[in-house]
C-alpha cells in the first residue's frame, strides 16, 4: 500500500474546509453509482474554485445520507507522486477500497481533482467508468479536457461543466452584501449593491483573495498567472521561450476587452530586444486559452458567404486578475466593465455552444456592437448588448445607441440590451423596437 496515498485519503475530512460557499454553478442531481455512468468534468482555470465545488457536491451528498465510507476525494496535483501515471490512479482506487470494502458492492461516489495531471488520464478514466459501480466527478485545469480528449475518449459519455471565478452575484452574496435577491431595493441597498460592483471590478472573482489586503491580493492574482504561464503552458507544451511567453500573458491581460494583433505585438517585443514569430505567438494564445487565463470573442457576420478578417478581442478570465496582471492599459475601469460582461454572458449560456459570443459591425455604417448571442455557423441572432462605461457624456451615449438601433434593423430583432456603468435605467422606443438601457450591477444580479 502506498503509504502517501493512504495517508492522503485518511486524512481528507470535509469538516477542514467548512464553511463550503455555495456556487452557482449546478451540476444536476447526482447519478446512482453504477458501471458505465456519464461523467461530470468541472474545468476552468487554477485557482476559480473548482476543488470547493467538488466539496460542495460532496457535502450535498452526505447531508442526503450518502455514508462519508461511500466516498473518495482525491487531488492529483500533489508533487509526492510525481510521476503520476495511471498506476498512479489504480493505486487510488485499490487503497480507498481496502480501507473501504462496502463501497466496491454499494457503490463509490469518486472525485479526482486536477486529474489532467495524470498522463493518459482520459484511457485510465475510461476504464475505471467501465469497470467500477461508481458516480463520478473530475475537476481539471485545461480546456482540451473539454473539447478534444473529453470527445475521443469518451463519446458522449461525459457532461462538462465551466466554472469561472466569483460573478458579481457570487461575490456580493460572500461578502454579505444586502439586497441581492430582492425584486425591489432601498436606497441604502441600491448604493451598497453600487459599491460593490466597483470594488469588484476592482479585485475580481478568485475566493482565495476576499480579505486581503490590496497589495496581497495583487501579489497573489499574479502568482496565478505566473503559475499558469510555467505549468499550464511552459511545461505542458514544452514552450523553448518561457520569457516570450510571460510577457505576452502580461500583453494579453493588458489588452482586457480590446482588440489583439499578432503583428504589432510580434513588432513590439522585437523592438524590445525579445525576438519572436508571429507564429509563435499564435501558438501561445492558443495555449492561454486553453489555460482559461483569457477568451477570444470573433466578429460575426450576418452571411454565411461573408468573410471577417477583423482581429479578435481578448478578454480576461477575471476582472481583478486582469487588473494585477497586465500593463497600464488595464486600469480602464470601461475594459474591466466590458469583461465583466461578457464573463456573465459565458455563465449564462449553459447548453449552447462556447462560441455563441461574437462582437459585431453593422453592414449600413459599421458601427460596432460588443456582443451577440447566437449561431456562428448560420449567423441566426438572439440578443445584442452594448456595454458603456458611462452615458452621461452626449458624444459617447448617442455612438453606443446608434449601433444598437442600426444592428436591430439589420438583424430584424425586436430588442436589444444597453448595460451602463453609470447611468439610470430606461426603455427607448423607436419603429416598434426597444432598447433596454439597464445599470451594470442590476443586469449581473440576473
Amino acid at each position: 500500500m502506498n503509504e502517501v496515498i493512504a495517508s492522503a485519503l485518511r486524512d481528507f475530512s470535509i469538516e477542514a474546509f467548512k464553511p463550503i460557499f455555495t456556487r452557482d454553478l449546478d451540476l444536476g442531481e447526482p447519478l446512482p453509482p453504477r458501471a458505465g455512468n456519464l461523467v461530470k468534468v468541472v474545468i476552468g482555470m487554477r485557482r476559480s474554485g473548482k476543488s470547493y465545488r467538488l466539496f460542495q457536491e460532496m457535502d450535498n451528498l452526505l447531508t442526503s445520507g450518502v455514508s462519508e465510507n461511500r466516498i473518495c476525494y482525491f487531488d492529483f496535483d500533489d508533487d509526492r507522486l510525481k510521476p503520476i501515471t495511471p498506476a498512479t490512479g489504480d493505486a487510488v482506487l485499490e487503497t480507498f477500497y481496502a480501507i473501504n470494502p462496502s463501497a466496491l458492492s454499494e457503490g463509490a461516489y469518486l472525485f479526482f481533482d486536477e486529474l489532467q495531471e495524470m498522463s493518459d488520464w482520459g484511457a485510465w478514466l475510461r476504464r475505471v467508468v467501465a469497470t467500477r459501480k461508481a458516480t463520478i466527478y473530475v475537476s481539471g485545469s485545461s480546456s482540451k479536457m473539454l473539447s478534444t480528449e473529453i470527445a475521443t475518449e469518451f463519446r458522449g459519455r461525459a457532461l462538462d461543466f465551466e466554472l469561472l471565478p466569483f460573478s458579481f452575484r457570487e461575490y456580493a452574496v460572500a461578502h454579505n452584501v444586502p439586497g441581492v435577491d430582492l425584486a425591489a431595493r432601498s436606497t441604502e441597498e441600491t448604493l451598497r449593491l453600487e459599491g460593490a460592483f466597483q470594488t469588484y471590478l476592482r479585485e475580481g472573482g478568485f475566493p482565495a483573495t476576499f480579505g486581503l489586503s490590496q497589495g496581497q491580493a495583487t501579489a497573489l492574482l499574479q502568482s496565478y498567472t505566473q503559475r499558469v504561464v510555467a505549468r499550464d503552458v511552459v511545461e505542458r507544451h514544452s514552450v523553448r521561450q518561457p520569457r516570450v511567453a510571460a510577457l505576452f500573458a502580461q500583453r494579453l491581460l493588458g489588452l482586457n476587452a480590446r482588440q489583439l494583433s499578432l503583428r504589432k505585438t510580434t513588432n513590439d517585443l522585437k523592438s524590445a530586444g525579445i525576438p519572436t514569430t508571429k507564429e509563435t505567438l499564435g501558438e501561445l494564445f492558443a495555449y492561454f486559452q486553453e489555460a482559461y487565463l483569457v477568451f477570444s470573442v470573433r466578429e460575426l457576420s450576418f452571411s454565411l458567404s461573408e468573410s471577417t478578417t477583423s482581429q479578435p478581442k481578448v478578454y480576461a478570465v477575471d476582472p481583478g486578475l486582469a487588473l494585477a496582471g497586465g500593463t497600464a492599459h488595464a486600469l480602464d475601469e470601461g475594459q474591466r466593465l466590458e469583461d465583466s460582461v461578457y464573463l456573465e454572458l459565458r455563465r449564462r449560456m449553459t447548453g449552447m455552444r462556447r462560441d455563441a459570443i461574437s462582437s459585431l459591425r453593422t453592414k449600413g455604417h459599421g458601427y460596432e456592437v460588443d456582443f451577440v448571442v447566437g449561431d456562428v455557423l448560420s449567423g441566426e441572432l438572439y440578443d445584442l448588448y452594448q456595454v458603456s462605461a458611462d452615458v452621461r457624456d452626449s458624444k459617447t451615449y448617442e455612438r453606443e445607441i446608434r449601433a444598437l438601433w442600426e444592428a436591430l434593423e439589420e438583424s430584424r430583432l425586436e430588442e436589444a440590451t444597453l448595460i451602463v456603468g453609470t447611468g439610470p435605467e430606461a426603455v427607448l422606443e423607436n419603429e416598434g423596437r426597444k432598447i433596454h438601457q439597464v445599470p451594470a450591477w442590476k443586469w449581473l444580479l440576473g
